[in-house]
């Protein structure tokens, strides 16, 4: 009789360690609706972000081609003065749209900190960790962002300064030396940004191959 109880009280345990093993390794289903919920929050984010990059490249690419009408010009005999002015004008404008949408990208991070907070991953801390490490790239991105503003708006301020007098031989060449010393920064700073970028898509790749 002691034996027969003995057998049913070891399988009973045994069956016991089997559901404890179980519950460790399977992720729990409030775990899975979370990941899923963090999902859909990143691609509204990154919907956002994409709106911010066409904004950035366009300018980008703006004051690239009118730096090289700006070179184009400078090396004539008799530059056209009014173009390089209303071209510097046009740039002004597209920086401060940027300068608007840096405003929209912290907002969208905030959001993303905001809805993602009250998740839980207790049963799941790694996914957990991931996430805070989402939304730490993703302010580091905006200020990588920022900054690359500011300096193209140094950069557009420097060289409107450079170009202001009518007469070629009274430009400050100081000027245009720190107005392309600032159009370096913002451009490493920009690429900073992109590293970033990079960087937060690989770590929601990482969550994603979680599920």
């Amino acid at each position: 009789m002691m034996n027969r109880f003995s057998l049913i009280f070891l399988l009973l345990l045994l069956h016991g360690c089997l559901l404890l093993a179980a519950g460790c390794t399977a992720p729990r289903l409030g775990d899975t609706q979370n990941t899923t919920l963090l999902i859909k929050e990143y691609n509204t984010w990154a919907a956002g972000q994409k709106t911010y990059n066409d904004q950035v490249r366009t300018a980008l690419d703006q004051m690239g081609d009118h730096l090289g009408t700006y070179n184009r010009e400078i090396a004539k005999s008799s530059p056209d003065i009014g173009v390089l002015q209303e071209n510097i004008a046009t740039d002004r404008q597209l920086l401060d749209q940027w300068g608007t949408a840096n405003a929209g990208l912290d907002s969208a991070t905030s959001t993303f900190a905001a809805s993602t907070a009250p998740l839980d991953f207790s049963g799941d801390p790694e996914t957990g960790h991931l996430r805070d490490l989402v939304l730490q790239e993703m302010k580091i991105y905006s200020v990588d962002m920022g900054n690359a503003q500011q300096h193209f708006v140094e950069y557009n301020q420097d060289l409107g300064k450079y170009v202001t007098a009518d007469d070629p031989d009274y430009w400050n060449d100081a000027l245009r030396t720190a107005a392309m010393g600032a159009k370096s920064e913002g451009l490493a700073s920009a690429a900073e940004g992109d590293a970033v970028l990079s960087n937060i898509t690989q770590t929601m790749q990482a969550i994603q191959n979680r599920q």
